[in-house]
């Protein structure tokens, strides 16, 4: 009676409704589009950054590999020897910084590798802050988010520009050209161990930079020194916009002992040229053998590695997850990858991104350690191999079998 008083209702075994509520790749990509756009997208970009990290991670090995065999290390520091020319050499040894790095005006004058002047100005800052006006109790539609702008005052590095604030009438910085003083950094040119000289890609990797305060009076007036920093400020604990204070800072002093694994150019120690095409230049504080060097060197190269590693894995488990609808959907309309991809014990975002960024690591490894790397490629492909070679077997007795029916 049901089915007479409502004949154009499909019935529970109506296959033509069935498959037209059957959803499609393209209907669910249209759906979808633009979230699983995104993920494809990150996926992409997580085997770039797996790849770029793998290739970055074995170039460094190699190098270190082979600075550690290659390694020279001088007799005595106080005499260059000629035979050492072009080859990697470690030396270790105290500073020697005759010429000082002097600031006139502020009577700043050290023997130091870097000297770096860092001028803050006193700054109006704007913040923005959004609110959601939705009225949550009629559920009113015509919500609107607005806006709302305060303004503060604080010491910064940078020149903040008050004409883009959105409320600039009373908040107005110098311009950067108005600035008194700016920040510099001075280079010592003269930087030796015994008598080698430290090069400039050398001296550009002292970046440990330590507060200095001069005992000198400077020549310039209308300043206070408090906690190391020099005020342009009529009163400290209220300064005013416009005010600026300044703070030197040294890298490398006289005296301090250093470590440098790099080539001997003449007298001087620039960066070395691996075979594999990787400048080696090694800085380390302390006076370090070549064994401890390169270890802290591999060390650091491992955790770089792994941190990538980590981060090109978590892109792709989230481009996985934007993707995972049309994903699901396409193993679910191929009989050969519902077989493949039937066994996985997680969910497919997680399954698949574990397997790629393995299958990447190994490949990047087979041809530096090839156990290594053809071991990973089969972690990461073995819960997928062996279903899809069960289905081959398994269709080709099916089809043995009907041959003898025959």
């Amino acid at each position: 009676m049901y089915r007479r008083d409502h004949p154009d209702i499909p019935g529970m075994f109506d296959a033509r409704f069935r498959e037209y509520n059957r959803p499609t790749l393209w209907r669910e990509f249209q759906t979808y589009w633009l979230i699983s756009l995104v993920g494809f997208l990150m996926i992409l970009g997580g085997c770039v950054t797996l790849i770029w990290n793998e290739g970055r991670a074995v170039k460094t090995a190699v190098s270190l590999t082979e600075g550690q065999r290659d390694i020279t290390i001088p007799e005595t520091l106080d005499v260059v020897f000629d035979e050492n020319n072009g080859k990697l050499v470690l030396i270790s040894g105290k500073l020697k910084i005759e010429d000082p790095l002097l600031d006139t005006d502020y009577g700043v004058a050290i023997n130091c590798v870097k000297l770096r002047r860092v001028v803050q100005m006193y700054q109006w800052y704007e913040t923005e802050d959004q609110n959601n006006n939705m009225n949550i109790e009629t559920a009113d539609h015509d919500s609107h988010i607005e806006k709302t702008y305060s303004y503060a005052k604080d010491w910064f590095e940078y020149s903040i520009d008050s004409d883009h604030f959105h409320n600039p009438l009373g908040h107005h910085n110098p311009h950067h050209d108005q600035w008194p003083v700016n920040s510099t950094i001075q280079v010592n040119p003269r930087v030796k161990i015994g008598n080698y000289l430290l090069g400039n890609h050398v001296k550009d990797k002292y970046e440990d930079f330590k507060a200095f305060t001069s005992d000198q009076k400077p020549k310039v007036d209308g300043f206070k020194i408090y906690a190391g920093l020099y005020y342009h400020s009529l009163n400290l604990w209220r300064p005013e916009v416009g005010d600026y204070r300044l703070q030197f800072t040294y890298a490398g002093r006289d005296g301090e002992e250093f470590t440098i694994v790099g080539k001997q150019s003449g007298r001087e120690i620039r960066p070395f040229r691996t075979t594999s095409g990787e400048d080696l230049l090694i800085l380390h504080p302390g006076i370090r053998t070549a064994q401890d060097v390169f270890r802290t060197e591999h060390f650091n190269n491992k955790t770089a590695t792994w941190m990538y590693r980590l981060g090109g894995w978590l892109i792709m488990f989230i481009g996985f997850s934007c993707a995972s609808n049309l994903v699901d959907l396409l193993i679910a309309e191929h009989y050969i990858l519902r077989q493949v991809f039937a066994p996985r014990i997680a969910p497919i975002q997680m399954s698949a991104s574990i397997a790629l960024t393995l299958t990447l690591i190994g490949v990047c490894w087979v041809w530096y350690r090839p156990l290594i790397g053809i071991s990973l490629v089969g972690v990461a492909t073995a819960p997928y191999i062996v279903p899809a070679i069960k289905h081959i077997f398994g269709r080709r007795s099916s089809l043995h079998r009907f041959d003898r029916l025959d």
